[in-house]
């Protein structure tokens, strides 16, 4: 249970949540209101002033993966302080030669999913034969489809032609990207140890957030969103780590709002460089950088995203359910949807 007493992080969403209800918002809002919200068209589904607060709500968060004891946000004197580190950061990451040693190789099978994905008559048999020959594969799926979400009987299932029934062609892509990416999460040691551990949790349910919203809200193509979530992930980790080793040699922990500004600035443009060096579609590689309200699947990134790290902080005892409910709802202005999704998530 969450305790009654609040971290600074959780107060500091929570007094969002107390504005935003003095708007006229609710955690649970009127059906009127909802269907009038989801009458609009895509290019008014962000709120104007919700980005804002998404925003901020995503930085808590990467501050907390830096430092769970803290428990206030990053102030301006604190970077003013930092500003010879921050610079020194940023031509580190922003080297190409830099960023070489650090991206993530392309998963070898990951051009096997895609065009298995691309082949719709032989779709599934395919992605069985990829799943067939990589035991770690095999096992995850395995897993999955022994999850009380899957499984309908007390038998258990331990074939790969009963686990391809019961999950499904979209199952299967899902567990497959997951299990291609995870393996390249870099850990840390010292006081930087949990973050990329945490930084992946987060990741995870980014990509459940962004798949079902793609699917269920904007109506596209959900492992698009779910493979771009589990990009951000890798270059999250990837700008930490040249942060970390580039720029940190002997520093103390007063340095992690350096490094939170850094992440802040440096993930999507390295994101962008994995999807070009991973040989993505144009497309994909598009959705990165291109302006939320402007792109179905960028409003789903940015949606798993930040419904991701509301999860891993409601988890974590450092928010309210209904506090991070609030925010996804403020979100997005196609609430009855949002409501209906986080309902779902938050099991």
């Amino acid at each position: 249970m969450i305790p009654a007493i609040r971290t600074g992080i959780g107060s500091a969403l929570d007094s969002f949540v107390a504005w935003w209800r003095a708007r006229g918002g609710s955690a649970r809002p009127d059906t009127r209101q909802s269907r009038a919200a989801n009458a609009r068209p895509p290019a008014e589904a962000a709120a104007p002033d919700a980005p804002v607060h998404g925003d901020h709500a995503l930085r808590l968060f990467m501050f907390f993966a830096l430092d769970e004891r803290r428990t206030a946000p990053v102030t301006n004197e604190e970077l003013a302080g930092l500003a010879p580190l921050i610079r020194a950061g940023s031509e580190a990451v922003s080297r190409l030669e830099v960023q070489a040693r650090y991206l993530p190789r392309r998963p070898s099978l990951l051009p096997k999913l895609l065009s298995a994905m691309n082949s719709d008559a032989n779709s599934m048999r395919d992605l069985a034969a990829i799943i067939g020959g990589d035991p770690t594969l095999l096992g995850n799926l395995l897993r999955v489809a022994n999850s009380v979400f899957y499984r309908g009987t007390a038998k258990p299932v331990q074939s790969l032609e009963r686990a391809v029934t019961l999950v499904g062609t979209d199952g299967i892509r899902s567990v497959i990207a997951t299990s291609l990416i995870h393996p390249v999460m870099a850990s840390g040691r010292g006081w930087i140890a949990k973050f990329p551990e945490i930084v992946w949790e987060q990741t995870q349910y980014a990509a459940d957030a962004a798949e079902a919203h793609a699917i269920t809200v904007e109506r596209v193509d959900g492992f698009s969103a779910r493979l771009l979530a589990l990009l951000q992930g890798l270059a999250t980790n990837t700008v930490f780590r040249i942060v970390r080793d580039e720029v940190l040699a002997g520093r103390d922990e007063s340095v992690k709002p350096a490094v939170a500004c850094l992440l802040d600035r440096w993930v999507l443009p390295v994101a962008t460089r994995i999807a070009v060096t991973w040989e993505l579609s144009e497309e994909l590689q598009a959705v990165l950088t291109t302006p939320r309200e402007q792109h179905p699947l960028a409003r789903s990134l940015y949606f798993g995203r930040l419904a991701g790290a509301q999860l891993l902080m409601v988890k974590r005892g450092r928010l309210k359910e209904a506090s991070a409910r609030a925010i996804l709802l403020a979100s997005d202005a196609r609430r009855a949807q949002i409501d209906r999704l986080w309902s779902r998530l938050a099991r």
